[in-house]
């Protein structure tokens, strides 16, 4: 029976086509192989991308010096100047909007390469390259130049601010700032340009144009107009550090100007704008015989707004006018909020905020809004008083927000 079944098996008739279709499948069956392999490759590639990014956003954190050494490298250079030189780091984990309008003039390029935005807070980061035929130019700033919304309205001029007050954010920073305000807006414009040896040799600088809501009534428009129409390689102001009078002493000569026309209209993203703060509102604390109530605390993309209520110590009936450091006396970090991480936020804005007809105080601090932490805390040193001398807490006073 067997050798009959054998005989059947020998006789059974094989297609012509069995060695291509054989074959075919071979190469079908290779061919899968490379692509999973492909696949496998560039998923590797891909996480290797993000986590080498996610290594170079901590290394500029930490690292001055490696910062310093991405500078020239391209798409990345203008992202790791403005996190190297910029009080607010957390802008790194912000949803950008990506822009590269360029205008051109006298040998200049000035590039706008990114916006981040919400409704009160608006950071334009820009880059500044070209070749001068002057030699030496050590550094070149935004010197004059206007801000304007869509119906051409004046936000903010730089030709009206007169030897400001470096704020408390970018005291002691590298680079240069110049620092303008009115009733409705606050601008800071940061360059990096100090810390390259000259713009003649590297031919690239960076910065940063910071416009911020400081009213109720006034809000981050739908469109920018910026008009520059002038460069410097030194602001001219009494400021202590970085202005004309050292650049003369250190270089033998006056700033370098140049006057030109660089203009730009920018649209924000109107879903940047659009984002909705988390809030947390009526938080009551104590400090020193005081009561205080955190009237809110709004987290937005850019900023945390914060509104606290001051009351007077119940031993000696002083008033409290301020949960900040009196100027010039505490050069620490403090107030600032900080995660569960330890991340810490810090102030951007006045320490010494006014005091109110209802006895508050408005400040603001870099935002954790992209950071989804589950934890945020106020931490205060000092309460200042009116009359009578500051508390200095021995140990920090730390309100839980969330």
């Amino acid at each position: 029976m067997d050798c009959e079944r054998k005989s059947e098996f020998e006789q059974i008739k094989v297609s012509d086509k069995l060695d291509a279709v054989i074959k075919m499948t071979i190469e079908k069956a290779r061919h899968d192989a490379n692509k999973i392999r492909i696949k496998r490759n560039i998923s590797n590639i891909i996480g290797t991308i993000a986590a080498s990014f996610v290594i170079f956003i901590l290394s500029i954190n930490i690292s001055p010096a490696f910062a310093e050494s991405v500078q020239g490298l391209p798409i990345v250079s203008s992202l790791s100047n403005a996190l190297l030189f910029h009080y607010d780091k957390n802008i790194a984990n912000a949803e950008k909007q990506n822009v590269k309008i360029t205008q051109v003039d006298k040998g200049i390029n000035i590039t706008i390469d990114n916006i981040v935005s919400d409704d009160k807070d608006l950071f334009i980061l820009y880059t500044l390259d070209g070749q001068l035929s002057k030699d030496n130019v050590k550094n070149l700033l935004l010197e004059n130049f206007t801000l304007k919304d869509e119906n051409n309205n004046i936000l903010l001029d730089s030709k009206d601010y007169k030897s400001p007050i470096l704020s408390e954010e970018v005291e002691g920073k590298a680079g240069d700032y110049i620092m303008l305000s009115n009733k409705q807006y606050k601008c800071i414009v940061s360059s990096l340009g100090n810390s390259l040896d000259s713009f003649s040799k590297d031919k690239k600088t960076f910065g940063s144009i910071e416009l911020i809501s400081v009213s109720d009534s006034s809000k981050i428009p739908n469109e920018i107009n910026i008009d520059i129409s002038s460069l410097t390689e030194a602001y001219n102001t009494k400021l202590p550090n970085q202005n004309s009078s050292n650049f003369t002493s250190k270089f033998n000569r006056e700033p370098f100007s140049i006057e030109g026309k660089w203009n730009f209209n920018v649209k924000i993203d109107k879903s940047l704008k659009s984002k909705k703060p988390e809030e947390f509102s009526n938080i009551k604390f104590e400090a020193n015989n005081t009561d205080f109530n955190l009237e809110y605390l709004k987290i937005y993309p850019t900023h945390i707004d914060v509104r606290v209520k001051l009351g007077e110590n119940k031993l000696d009936k002083s008033e409290c006018w301020s949960i900040g450091r009196k100027l010039g006396t505490d050069k620490g970090e403090f107030p600032y909020l900080i995660d569960e991480l330890g991340n810490k936020y810090l102030i951007s804005g006045n320490i010494l905020a006014n005091i109110d007809s209802n006895k508050c105080i408005n400040l603001s601090f870099g935002s954790c809004y992209f950071n989804k932490n589950k934890e945020l805390y106020l931490v205060i040193s000092q309460l200042q008083y009116m009359p009578g001398p500051p508390f200095v807490a021995i140990d920090p006073i730390k309100v839980r927000i969330k």
